[in-house]
């Protein structure tokens, strides 16, 4: 059965006058479903030439859509008003009627053109908040087959009713035969918003809405497991260099792109607190963070790198050689060499809907993650330290905690914690959401 998949991003790069494969994120774990079953990839594109891409085994359809309704359907509903709500930053969250109506002619001109590509026929994934009205319009359209994942944090009704449009949003979402998020707590959420908000009948494992039952169910997204052991070996010279940089130090890492979710400045006081509660490590520890630039033209994220820049740049005058700031879009290799590289690793979202970095850390080096309980995969990740980003003075104590492990505990965390990333292969999630939608 033919595969159309609906997301934002495209899975392609353009090299000089062709175009390949870009396998990285989301585009890694659906290009095997895509080639197995023959199908489509329906994304954003910026209009004109090139709206369809045809390549060995994949077929990208780029949806034109205008740089003024860009901005209201994805720098401002998606990034503005969607974004901060689910992650619960209301400090954050903005809403424009403006950017409700491009939201909905984005999502309207997706489902055309993938209805265009599959037909009734076909099985229909679609992708994150960005599409969340697409299910409802392809049901409507004639597709018999449909899926959507969110790829972010369920909230809680209370906070999802701030939303003018919630009803409507949850309502496209149930155009689907399949709803996916990652832990059973988002599922519990969905079915609540569900229930209060259109009043619709919630049995075990889903809904009845509109004549149909619509199956909502958990499924965590993981790793690619073999292509990271892979990986390990490619850069293992380069994280030689990295530790060779730091001689006498200790190294731990901190990798994210830019954003107010993910509990940088937090993690950087955390291990300010660290070094003033413990300064027996002063000289024998140096902490890299890794930011990548994301979505400057947001507001509230230009804000967010001002304080950044000056809480690194105090921190590395107080603490000489024991911290490291690195603005910059690095290399997928040389990201995971710096994880290879490192001993522990700070992964300390303060929301997240799962957070792949302690997946990818776990299978590359030889260490530990230090991982929010508000990451979704906190719920998965055995062996991982627990930490609270909110609390600098625990955060300093995990930290300690970690570094004087025994080889014994050490060899028994990595063993939990590299089973439990085993178990949350990407391909199994690929396959089982796959599965259990074509029933």
């Amino acid at each position: 059965m033919k595969l159309v998949v609906l997301a934002n991003r495209e899975p392609v790069r353009r090299v000089g006058e062709r175009y390949e494969v870009a396998l990285g994120g989301l585009a890694a774990a659906l290009y095997p479903a895509i080639q197995a079953r023959g199908g489509v990839w329906v994304a954003w594109g910026p209009g004109g030439q090139d709206e369809r891409i045809e390549l060995p085994g994949l077929v990208v359809r780029r949806v034109p859509i205008s740089a003024r309704r860009v901005a209201g359907y994805y720098r401002g509903f998606a990034n503005q008003a969607l974004w901060p709500l689910f992650h619960l930053f209301l400090e954050h969250f903005r809403i424009k009627r403006g950017w409700w109506r491009d939201y909905r002619a984005a999502n309207a001109a997706f489902a055309k053109a993938a209805f265009q590509e599959g037909g009734p026929d076909a099985l229909y994934w679609v992708h994150d908040y960005h599409l969340a009205l697409a299910p409802a319009l392809l049901r409507e359209a004639g597709a018999r087959w449909v899926g959507i994942f969110w790829h972010i944090p369920w909230p809680p009704l209370e906070v999802l009713s701030v939303l003018p449009e919630a009803e409507a949003l949850v309502r496209g979402m149930l155009g689907a035969d399949l709803v996916g998020l990652h832990t059973p707590d988002y599922v519990e959420r969905f079915l609540e918003a569900a229930r209060g908000l259109l009043g619709v009948r919630v049995t075990e494992g889903g809904v009845w809405f509109g004549g149909r039952f619509v199956r909502v169910a958990a499924f965590p997204i993981g790793v690619d497991v073999a292509g990271l052991r892979d990986a390990r070996e490619r850069v293992r010279e380069r994280a030689a260099e990295i530790r060779a940089a730091f001689p006498g130090r200790r190294i731990l890492v901190g990798a994210d792109r830019l954003d107010y979710t993910k509990g940088i400045p937090e993690r950087i006081r955390g291990y300010r607190r660290f070094l003033e509660k413990y300064p027996e490590w002063v000289g024998k520890v140096v902490f890299l963070q890794l930011t990548a630039p994301s979505r400057e033209s947001v507001p509230a994220y230009r804000g967010l790198k001002s304080r950044l820049f000056r809480l690194a740049e105090a921190t590395e005058r107080r603490f000489p050689g024991a911290f490291v700031h690195r603005y910059a879009a690095l290399s997928r290799d040389e990201l995971l060499a710096h994880f290879a590289a490192a001993e522990l690793t700070l992964v300390t979202p303060l929301r997240d809907g799962m957070n792949l970095v302690a997946m990818e850390y776990a299978l590359v080096s030889e260490g530990l993650p230090l991982l929010s309980r508000f990451a979704g995969a906190a719920r998965y990740l055995k062996g991982a330290f627990p930490v609270n980003p909110y609390d600098p003075e625990g955060l300093a104590d995990a930290l300690a905690e970690a570094l004087v492990l025994s080889q014994a505990e050490r060899r028994a965390r990595r063993t939990e914690l590299l089973a439990s990333v085993q178990g949350l292969d990407v391909g199994n999630w690929t396959e089982g959401f796959l599965e259990a939608l074509s029933k």
